[in-house]
């Protein structure tokens, strides 16, 4: 077996430097550079994968040009990233002499990006009718859109009928963002409702579908974007006199004309989509300086030159048809490139125009720098010279988390309108993001999320001043930490995939952000003596912000004894207790989780077996064939063994009980980390406890002791509660809970292990199934 790169999906400081190590040993070189790095390893998650270091590209200010455009207007200087001698420097005189000559005016003529699926049919007449059909449901096809996206429009479809294979070209607007996600995303909601929609029609349905069929151009030159345009299309033009082109480029029109004339020829022989000269060097060089998708510099740097005589000078246009450029999303956040951004007057929503125009300026200073230096003979001796050497809102830095956003906050959590704050202090990070908070950033990792440290001064309405140190837990939306799974399963190949797709949605992380929040507004004693204290909550879904501002809590390192563990049942217990049996009226209040059809868990089968399969098969060392029967036997039989789970006595569970989000102050436990609540057996927080502190050691008998204390305690808090912990079996209840555990949140963690490293998890799984074998021997699984 190939040996593994370790920290696999984990960002942070202490996993980049583990990989640093690991390759210094694989490949033997001191590797000096990657020993520091300007980046935050836990800001990179969905930009890059193994982090292990940066590297720095050295950029150079290209400029000024001066620009008359419709978006890009003044004196605008360009950042270069380039190791190529000689680019920035022709660049800049190319800048000098359209300036000089009154500036390039430039214009976006239109910004669309496609994606092409391709249907197969049963034969050619299917696919026409097909094809008529479509044709008469255009307005549908606008509403599946909508529901991917309110930034992105679809403005045509074409069809491409090639045989039995028909390719839908669907093209759409996709405002400040390049959009090939975009366009993604909405592309697949269109083909999973045709899909659906023609489900039992045999004399329309497809027998086969790619998603992208190849059609589309993405990444890739070709006739078809060429003519209809992929990206931003931008088009720049500036006239140039005689004496400019004398006093800058040392050249002549008739030199210019002569050698464009030639190009051309020699463009038409070779082939060459399009005609330019040396645009792609300009793309290149801002696509890295601002965070584009590099990959799309290939097909972004097609372009369209053209010089012809006008009187006494030439006029010199430019045509980029293909630019796909983005200022909100992918590598446009990172610090470096969003500065650069930000200097250009493109960061964030409402810059896309006017960047795609300063590319187009720039790409056309180049071309007629360039080839006024080949027919002039500079061309080498230039480089021989110098080449050695809805829009949200959203909460997008930990510098948002300031005194204007946390004053009401506080004063609604202190319950003291006169509160008023006076400095915010960001604190050192200790510990890394939840996995909900990575998950969530992989769904959408524009906005802020995490966990962020703060010490806060404020004075009450007495005038009394107070400092504190805080968390400010931002927290991902339940809709990005269910796409956030579905791109790390994605990974996991196509049967995970499409039954995540299928179940994804009905899994306990739907609305987990709302969830959090109103366990913190509960006033119920057991939970609040539970809690950690809250000093404010803010849930703004105009901003799609949610925020919980409680104590920060500081783990004192001590191992989790079985006195420990005691401690933390009994804590629990008490709210066990407190609602137990009463799930009916917590369901009626509507911010749990409630799961629509109680035979959910089996109904999903597939998707917990897909992914029990998965990993048993990608990490037979955390999953051996006789933990993965096990388990895909507990997937078997859930249709039996859930319904008897939904009979039983059900009460509010953590759901996520374990010491990744517990705490022990001062001998009293706190629990954090409430996004996945749900109404379920209170066993179901004693199983995962157990399995993540008993270890591999633990025995029967402590597991039967353990069971009947945390019954005990849960009888104690009331009469109700006593009877109706006598009436029922609690180790059967155990046993339902421990299957519940093993087949859902133990097969994810198994399956998510394969792409991203949880270094807790081979000591739960030991444990984990340890457990089910002494109920096994117990006789009542």
């Amino acid at each position: 077996m190939n040996e593994a790169i370790p920290g696999r999906g984990q960002y942070s400081e202490d996993a980049r430097r583990q990989r640093l190590g690991w390759l210094r040993g694989r490949s033997g070189s001191a590797l000096a550079s990657l020993e520091t790095t300007g980046l935050d390893a836990q800001k990179l998650v969905g930009n890059v994968e193994n982090f292990v270091g940066s590297l720095e590209v050295p950029v150079g200010l290209a400029g000024p040009l001066r620009f008359a455009g419709d978006a890009a207007r003044g004196d605008i200087v360009a950042p270069l990233a380039t190791t190529e001698g000689a680019l920035v420097a022709s660049a800049s005189r190319g800048a000098r002499a359209l300036t000089r000559s009154g500036g390039v005016t430039t214009a976006v003529l239109s910004q669309r990006m496609n994606r092409v699926p391709a249907f197969e049919f049963a034969d050619i007449a299917t696919a026409r009718r097909f094809t008529g059909w479509l044709r008469q449901r255009r307005d549908l096809l606008d509403e599946q859109v909508r529901l991917v996206s309110r930034h992105t429009r679809l403005v045509d479809v074409d069809p491409y009928q090639i045989g039995r294979y028909l390719h839908l070209r669907f093209v759409f607007e996709t405002a400040d963002a390049a959009g090939q996600n975009m366009t993604t995303a909405a592309t697949w909601q269109i083909c999973r409702w045709l899909t659906d929609a023609l489900a039992e029609d045999e004399s329309l349905r497809p027998v086969g579908m790619l998603l992208e069929g190849n059609l589309s151009g993405d990444k890739k030159v070709t006739a078809g974007s060429m003519l209809f345009g992929r990206g931003s299309r931008v088009t720049a033009e500036c006239r140039l006199s005689r004496e400019v082109m004398a006093a800058v480029l040392k050249t002549t029109p008739e030199a210019m004309v002569k050698g464009y004339t030639a190009t051309v020829m020699g463009a038409q022989h070779a082939g060459m989509t399009g005609h330019g000269i040396n645009a792609a060097n300009v793309v290149a060089a801002l696509f890295l300086a601002t965070g584009q998708d590099v990959a799309c510099v290939h097909e972004s740097g097609v372009s369209l030159f053209s010089l012809e005589r006008d009187g006494d000078g030439v006029i010199v246009t430019l045509l980029l048809p293909n630019l796909a450029v983005g200022t909100v999303g992918g590598g446009t956040a990172l610090p470096h490139q969003r500065d650069f951004l930000e200097m250009l007057g493109c960061a964030g929503a409402g810059g896309v125009r006017r960047f795609a125009e300063i590319v187009a300026g720039f790409a056309l200073a180049l071309d007629v720098s360039t080839l006024a230096a080949v027919v002039s003979g500079q061309f080498a001796e230039a480089h021989q010279r110098l080449g050695r050497a809805r829009l949200v809102n959203w909460l997008q830095t930990p510098d948002d988390l300031n005194t204007a956003l946390l004053q009401p906050v506080l004063a609604q959590g202190l319950d003291d309108p006169g509160v008023h704050v006076t400095r915010v202090e960001h604190r050192p990070q200790l510990h890394g993001d939840g996995i909900a908070s990575e998950l969530g950033a992989l769904g959408e990792n524009r906005k802020l999320t995490g966990i962020h440290p703060l010490r806060v001064s404020w004075t009450d309405g007495d005038g009394c001043a107070h400092t504190a140190d805080l968390v400010a837990k931002v927290k991902s939306r339940g809709e990005e930490i269910v796409a956030g799974i579905a791109r790390l399963v994605s990974l996991c190949g196509a049967e995970v995939a499409d039954a995540w797709h299928r179940w994804g949605g009905y899994t306990e992380f739907t609305d987990a952000h709302r969830r959090e929040l109103s366990v913190y507004r509960r006033t119920d004693g057991p939970l609040r003596e539970l809690l950690p204290r809250c000093f404010g909550l803010l849930e703004d879904d105009e901003r799609e912000a949610y925020v919980v501002l409680m104590e920060r809590l500081r783990h004192d390192g001590q191992p989790w004894t079985r006195d420990r563990v005691r401690l933390a049942l009994r804590a629990i217990a008490s709210v066990h207790g407190h609602w137990l049996g009463r799930e009916e009226e917590l369901l009626a209040e509507g911010w749990l989780h409630q799961v629509p059809d109680p035979a959910l868990l089996a109904k999903a089968g597939e998707l917990w077996a897909a992914l029990v399969r998965h990993a048993a098969a990608d990490q037979p060392e955390l999953l051996d064939a006789d933990g993965r029967d096990a388990v895909l036997g507990i997937v078997e039989d859930a249709g039996n063994w859930t319904q008897e789970l939904y009979a039983l006595p059900r009460t509010l569970v953590h759901n996520d009980f374990n010491p990744r989000n517990l705490a022990v102050q001062d001998g009293r436990v706190v629990a954090y980390d409430w996004e996945l609540a749900v109404v379920g057996l209170p066993q179901r927080d004693v199983v995962e406890l157990l399995a993540f502190t008993l270890g591999e050691d633990a025995t029967e008998a402590e597991v039967a002791a353990m069971l009947q204390l945390h019954a005990q305690a849960v009888a104690a808090v009331s009469p109700r509660a006593a009877e109706l912990v006598a009436g029922c079996d609690w180790r059967r209840g155990y046993q339902l809970a421990l299957r519940e555990f093993l087949m859902t949140r133990l097969a994810l963690y198994a399956a998510g292990h394969t792409q991203r490293q949880f270094d807790f998890l081979p000591g739960v799984v030991r444990t984990a199934l340890r457990l089910w074998h002494f109920e096994q021997a117990h006789g009542g699984v």
